[in-house]
């Protein structure tokens, strides 16, 4: 039986106070004990989405798989993403509709530890900027700076897959 566990309801205000009022977002497992097939529906994944994107919402994820070596998140967004560097983790990102500009490398503006290995900034400076779009794949080695720009009533929907470096 699959369990969901939703965790937005505690999240949406938690951000606020831990964050400096920075926007919420909401996220979903969708885990289960992964030994038989499993099959979620586009559908599915697609409505539990847009219910995350609640008005101020930063992101709408679902973490469909997570073990020691890698993680599977299904991610909706239409505002810009914080400037990420991830010590021990490599990004293998699927953008499945919309667009996005992408910066990375560069350095972080104003980063600081949000968890061990995580940093977090303001912005990207001197970093290259290419356009995400629809079918395009993107590898982020782990320690490379980035960060997802999405113009304004615009929004993404990725994949990402997360390796462990």
């Amino acid at each position: 039986m699959r369990k969901i566990l939703i965790i937005g309801a505690m999240l949406a205000a938690l951000p606020a106070i831990a964050q400096n009022a920075k926007t919420p977002f909401t996220a979903v497992e969708q885990l289960s004990p992964e030994k038989t097939v499993r099959h979620v529906t586009g559908q599915e994944l697609e409505a539990t989405m847009k219910k995350g994107m609640t008005p101020g919402a930063f992101y709408s994820q679902i973490l469909l798989s997570k073990h020691d070596g890698y993680q599977i998140i299904n991610t909706i967004r239409d505002k810009d993403g914080q400037a990420e560097v991830h010590a021990d983790w490599n990004d293998n990102l699927f953008v499945q509709e919309g667009e996005a500009n992408f910066v990375t490398g560069g350095t972080q503006v104003d980063a600081k530890e949000t968890a061990p290995g995580e940093k977090r900034g303001t912005s990207i400076k001197g970093g290259a900027t290419v356009t995400m779009r629809a079918g395009d794949y993107f590898f982020v080695p782990a320690g490379t700076p980035h960060q997802m720009l999405v113009p304004a009533g615009k929004r993404v929907r990725f994949i990402a897959f997360k390796t462990h470096k």
